[in-house]
């Protein structure tokens, strides 16, 4: 066991441009494809997360300037600061319950699609840390290994549900075709964002305004366009910031290269996979006739609507705000700000791509994240003692967005660490 968990940590330490042409090639040849055409798949979908990587990054190093800069110019000081969702992400995989939980997860989904019931086949290795996040985290409360893995069986079994439910509106808004997304802290989102979709569709007034991409730019023209929408957008956040004039033209122009560039590198993307998605459903159709077979992949795919980075940008002061006014919140938003984007996909997706709709929605995601990120502050702390990460100086707590962005797990931590207490 330990062999086969150092192996696929192997794997997942190369990264996901490295990692994804290699699950990807293996699929083509088990799918029944050549290998030429197989690693020609693979290498696509490696340089399409090369490109997406490249122009977070960029975006990423044009607005870390400017959060810090809101920060300090309106004194926020609370007491949790979030380090982000890479050390988050770290942490998780530093449990010595990972290669428990890591073939736990995997026999979950086997098992869920050879009973039919799942169409998600999750390829997605790396994000598996959010299971094993909440695993972790229970087995150092209750010091229970069964309670421990027992959640990441329910939390990844309801989070491949909900990538079932989502995919045809994925394919419809976003256009992935026979791509789902297994991904807890951002399609979990789906079970709270189409109930508010449900209730704005009733509102007197709030149901008829509609800011979908079609009408915002039959209405402002070339404004309308995603380049200008970035361009507004990376201004006025600077703006905000109070950054000199070249920083704030400067970011308004990576911003607006940014709503550009993305969408393409999700296009390339998506041509890599084409072959695979292809052949799977042929795979599928020839020993379970009927059956569909959805690749279950990282989220980054959806931020490649504009309105999803429009949305995830601008609850960026939002997020500040809010962590500043709302009662109990103990968490100083920061390294996770740059990863909204992430957590805003089904703030959009259930209205099909409705601006106003995703910000009002997505104004709530960002408060239930603050809250659940506060929870979690404590127990993120001392998992990050036990692995022995560096705490930063002058900080009491540390927790990340990217934490709190998984919501229903807390629910299930806190159900299990009652069990646990009484047990």
């Amino acid at each position: 066991m330990t062999a086969i968990f150092d192996f696929f940590q192997y794997i997942v330490n190369l990264g996901v441009s490295v990692m994804m042409p290699l699950i990807i090639t293996v699929l083509g040849l088990i799918f029944g494809n050549k290998f030429s055409a197989s690693f020609k798949s693979g290498l696509t979908v490696g340089v399409g997360f090369v490109g997406l990587n490249v122009i977070a990054t960029l975006m990423t190093s044009a607005i870390s300037p400017v959060t810090k800069a809101l920060v300090e110019n309106y004194n926020f000081h609370l007491v949790a600061t979030d380090i982000g969702w890479g050390v988050g992400s770290s942490l998780a995989w530093g449990t010595q319950i990972v290669p428990f939980v890591f073939i736990t997860v995997i026999a979950t989904n086997v098992v869920m699609i050879l009973l039919n019931w799942t169409k998600t086949m999750d390829v997605d290795i790396w994000n598996f840390w959010h299971s094993m996040m909440i695993a972790g985290a229970l087995y150092l409360t209750t010091k229970s290994m069964i309670l421990a893995l027992l959640s990441a069986v329910i939390n990844m079994a309801i989070v491949f549900k909900i990538a079932d439910w989502t995919q045809k509106d994925l394919d419809e808004v976003l256009g992935l075709e026979g791509i789902s997304f297994p991904q807890i802290q951002s399609s979990g989102w789906a079970l709270i964002g189409y109930p508010l979709n449900w209730l704005l569709d009733r509102i007197p007034g709030i149901k008829n305004i509609s800011w979908t991409p079609e009408k915002v730019q039959s209405k402002l023209g070339i404004f309308g366009e995603p380049m200008l929408i970035g361009l507004f957008v990376g201004g006025i956040l600077a703006t905000a910031a109070k950054m000199p004039l070249d920083q704030i033209l400067q970011t308004a122009v990576t911003i607006a290269a940014s709503l550009v560039l993305m969408p393409r590198m999700v296009a390339l993307l998506m041509d890599g996979l084409m072959l695979i998605s292809e052949s799977a459903q042929e795979w599928m159709q020839k020993r379970f006739e009927g059956r569909e077979l959805y690749i279950g992949l990282d989220s980054a795919l959806g931020i490649g609507h504009p309105y999803v980075l429009t949305t995830g940008l601008l609850m960026i002061p939002v997020a500040l705000i809010l962590a500043f006014i709302l009662p109990g919140n103990k968490v100083l938003p920061l390294a996770d700000l740059t990863a909204l984007p992430y957590f805003m996909i089904f703030a959009i997706v259930p209205s099909k791509g409705n601006l106003f709709r995703g910000l009002v929605t997505g104004v709530i995601f960002t408060a239930i994240i603050l809250y659940c990120a506060t929870y979690a502050a404590p127990i993120v702390t001392q998992l990050a003692t036990q692995v022995g990460y560096e705490m930063p100086a002058d900080t009491e707590m540390v927790t990340s967005l990217a934490v709190g962005s998984q919501w229903y797990t807390w629910i299930i931590y806190a159900l299990f660490k009652a069990i646990g207490g009484v047990f």
